[in-house]
């Protein structure tokens, strides 16, 4: 395609292009051209005399010249746009619109109708995300004493090991053996805030240390017992803590945390109970690793979508009751994340007594 361009010595071209999309005259359809050591910037139209002196302000050398531009190719915004255009047109409302990305690893979970095409779709998933290596399907729900949910590979190449990098912290994980939730990140972030100097925390479900560790690298006078029952999640977590350089205050325990609460009542200013599927049946241990004191309690559980938040706290509270403790106060209780048409996760921070 012919048109107008600004030739540039490269030093300068990074100024020049900001001061043409400023003046709203650069064409960002088309690609840049590189000759010698210049770039020609391709500009919608000629330039108004006002416009050229704003340039020459910026590089006395630039000039305005004719040339012959390339079209950007279209980059799809999402997998929706990616791959809409190869499938039949009563299959597109089925197009998931969003996937995790592990890693370097992503994750798709596809309507049955969908399965016939996961291996386009994932390569379209590989397309929008170029450091992807390797897109599995779920081929069934996360379930189980360990957590895992069923995996198949169906593009590129290697293990399902991976390294996940979460507020400059690396977790390795292999996401066919442990649980790895990418979405609650920011979860985990508001949960690490809150932790003050000197706390015992107990991270009842540790998974791979993501909670523990964060919390250590952010209060490193912090002490952490980080709990889980899977052996690969736990080989995991110990790996995490020299990874991240805080094996001196998070202790990996493999193993049943109830049994870990009845050898060390009272140790904890802090659980975090990061199990929505089953957590209730494991307040007693919560209640129990406590300080006669008190201590703060995070809580999660899954719920319908319309079921009353209140209702979640008030059962909470009796439950406590019940293992002969009192909630003093909930500071937080609210839906942190959908997972299903009609599913939702609930998060309640709770100062026990």
């Amino acid at each position: 395609m012919k048109g107008y361009g600004i030739q540039v010595d490269y030093r300068n071209a990074q100024d020049i292009i900001r001061t043409l999309s400023k003046l709203e005259i650069l064409d960002k359809n088309l690609e840049l051209i590189r000759r010698d050591n210049c770039l020609v910037i391709p500009i919608k139209r000629e330039l108004s005399g006002t416009e050229l002196d704003e340039i020459l302000k910026k590089s006395s050398r630039a000039k305005v010249v004719e040339a012959t531009f390339s079209a950007l190719p279209i980059v799809p915004k999402d997998l929706h746009h990616a791959i809409s255009e190869t499938l039949p047109s009563d299959l597109i409302r089925f197009i998931p619109r969003s996937y995790d990305i592990v890693g370097d690893v992503g994750i798709l979970e596809l309507n049955d109708k969908l399965q016939p095409f996961a291996g386009s779709i994932a390569h379209a998933l590989m397309k929008l995300n170029p450091h992807v290596r390797l897109v599995v399907k779920k081929t069934e729900k996360t379930a189980g004493e360990y957590r895992i949910r069923g995996i198949e590979a169906v593009a590129g190449s290697g293990t399902t090991e991976t390294i996940h990098i979460e507020f400059g912290l690396k977790f390795h994980l292999d996401v066919s053996s442990v649980y790895f939730n990418p979405r609650l990140s920011s979860e985990r972030k508001r949960v690490a805030n809150q932790v003050r100097a000197g706390e015992t925390v107990v991270d009842m479900f540790a998974g791979v240390g993501t909670y523990s560790i964060l919390i250590a690298k952010m209060q490193p006078s912090t002490r952490i017992f980080a709990i889980d029952w899977n052996p690969s999640a736990y080989r995991y977590l110990k790996e995490n803590t020299f990874v991240n350089k805080v094996a001196d205050r998070v202790t990996p325990y493999l193993g049943d945390v109830q049994k870990f609460a009845s050898n060390s009542p009272g140790v904890a200013d802090r659980v975090i109970m990061n199990l929505p599927s089953d957590s209730e049946a494991f307040l007693g241990a919560a209640a129990k690793l406590l300080r006669t004191s008190g201590g703060i309690v995070h809580f999660y559980r899954f719920a319908s979508r319309g079921e009353e938040l209140q209702n979640l706290a008030e059962s909470f509270r009796s439950r406590m009751e019940s293992f002969g403790r009192r909630v003093a106060s909930i500071a937080l209780l609210r839906v942190i994340k959908e997972v299903g048409p009609k599913r939702v996760q609930v998060a309640i921070d709770a100062n026990v007594v």
